[in-house]
């Protein structure tokens, strides 16, 4: 994997502005006057080569500003809150010099001097102005969204104070992120890239999942830099097969564009319909159809495994039984979910979907997810607490997909199943859950509890740990 293209980053953003204040006159000495907003009016320039018609990135790593476009301007105020502003979306005749020069307004409210940043696109900075990198889970692998919406680059600087006059300082944006163009071949040597409807990315610590229909053309995918220590994992599908690949010792660096050619090994696709022993999923593998029988079903420790069109335990009658979860992870795991999936715990006091205590469980892919709890048990997450194997789960992160988890009993739909009633049965250690997030990059979460418990988080007398939802308009509870 060699660097071979090194964007051109974002130069000499000069920000140029006053804030002009005013006070008002009040014959009633009661009444308190609302501070005026105060306006900035800003002048920016950039130094780069490319089109000026459309804002890009090209095969040369090209940026310029197009109509429409805002930045986000993050600045203290007066409450001490780190906020965001966003200036006037650009029109034509804000733009110059071959798109690469944008004048733009911003209007602030009760800025204090200090710390400011510059985030471009706006669409890239959350309401604190921190980086929306949950923007990153789900991608659609094209050099056009990618560049209109993922392009990620920012400034920091102060802005001063003097005399009631605000001024912002100029400064250079620099691209925070390194962008991917995957070209994928099988193990026979053969291209497949333009069959590829999946490609999911791993570095260990963040996890992208391209999900798109079958194209022509390279996969273009927006990361985080990655350093030479971690170990990067690529897992691909297509209408039939699944191929993985793992790779230690490369470097991702920041405002580079880098083209991967990788040649990926073929995973084994597993119908469950045919298993006549208990499985367990290795990386890069897919599973597909309906368990007919009472087998164990487990995902091996740090393995991505594709889910499509999976049942299991769901509309069995009578149930399959088993002590053990729909779906065991051995350690930390990733499920890609295509199509539509149904998972249920199955035996009493058993989950849907499990992951060990000090692990953790991400869900990612475009496809539809139902997951059942069986009697007590968490959707995702712990089972009752008098089962010492599942008593217990992990983390669990959710970042794509249509997610449908309901509890059994007493317990969460995500999180922790049910505990005893330690007034009367004291039990003793009850049922947990580690840290629960939800992006903001999921379809959407619908969450079922139990009696007594919670929709995401902790099951009747049950601990859980953080939960984090960062779109509270895409989670539904019951």
């Amino acid at each position: 994997m060699n660097k071979t293209i090194r964007f051109l980053s974002m130069a000499a953003l000069v920000f140029v502005g006053a804030i002009i204040t005013g006070c008002s006159t009040d014959d009633d000495s009661t009444s308190l006057d609302q501070p005026a907003s105060k306006t900035v009016t800003l002048t920016t320039t950039i130094s780069m080569d490319g089109s000026s018609t459309t804002r890009a990135l090209t095969e040369g790593g090209v940026k310029t500003f197009a109509v429409g476009e805002q930045i986000a301007v993050v600045y203290t105020n007066t409450s001490s809150k780190r906020v965001k502003a966003l200036s006037n979306a650009l029109v034509a005749g804000d733009i110059t010099n071959e798109g690469k020069t944008a004048r733009i307004t911003v209007t602030l409210t009760d800025p204090v001097a200090g710390s400011v940043d510059y985030i471009y696109p706006a669409a890239m900075a959350n309401e604190d102005g921190t980086p929306n990198l949950s923007a990153l889970c789900m991608q659609d692998g094209t050099l056009a969204t990618l560049a209109s919406t993922l392009d990620y680059a920012k400034g920091s600087g102060d802005m001063t104070e003097s005399s009631g006059v605000f001024t912002l300082p100029g400064i250079a944006l620099k691209n925070q992120l390194t962008i991917c163009k995957f070209k994928i071949k099988n193990a026979g040597g053969t291209e497949i890239t333009s069959s590829i409807t999946g490609l999911t990315v791993s570095d260990g610590t963040n996890t992208y999942t391209v999900s798109r229909s079958a194209a022509a053309g390279p996969i273009y995918v927006a990361m985080l830099p990655v350093t030479s220590d971690k170990t990067i994992s690529f897992v691909a599908n297509d209408a039939s097969d699944s191929y993985f690949k793992s790779v230690t010792g490369k470097t991702l660096e920041a405002n580079n564009q880098y083209p991967i050619n990788v040649t990926m090994t073929t995973g084994t696709t597993t119908n469950l319909s045919s298993l006549d022993a208990d499985h367990v999923a290795q990386n890069g593998d897919m599973l597909t159809g309906k368990l007919d029988a009472s087998h164990k079903i487990s995902i091996a420790a740090g393995a991505t495994v594709i889910l499509k069109d999976v049942s299991i335990n769901y509309d069995i009658n009578p149930a399959l039984s088993g002590s053990f979860a729909g779906i065991n992870c051995s350690g930390n795991a990733t499920l890609i979910i295509t199509g539509t999936n149904y998972v249920k715990g199955l035996s009493s006091g058993h989950p849907g979907i499990f992951v060990p205590s000090a692990s953790t469980l991400t869900i990612t892919g475009n496809g539809t997810l139902y997951v059942n709890g069986h009697e007590n048990a968490a959707g995702i997450g712990s089972g009752r607490d008098d089962i010492t194997d599942y008593k217990a789960c992990g983390n669990i992160v959710i970042q794509g997909g249509t997610i449908h988890a309901t509890g059994g009993g007493s317990a969460a739909g995500i999180g922790s199943g049910a505990s005893a009633n330690y007034t009367e049965y004291d039990p003793g250690t009850p049922s947990s859950c580690g840290d629960i997030t939800i992006k903001s990059s999921v379809t959407s979460v619908l969450a079922r509890k139990g009696s007594g418990a919670e929709s995401i988080g902790k099951g009747q007398y049950s601990n859980c740990g953080t939960v984090t939802i960062e779109d509270p308009g895409k989670v539904t509870k019951y």
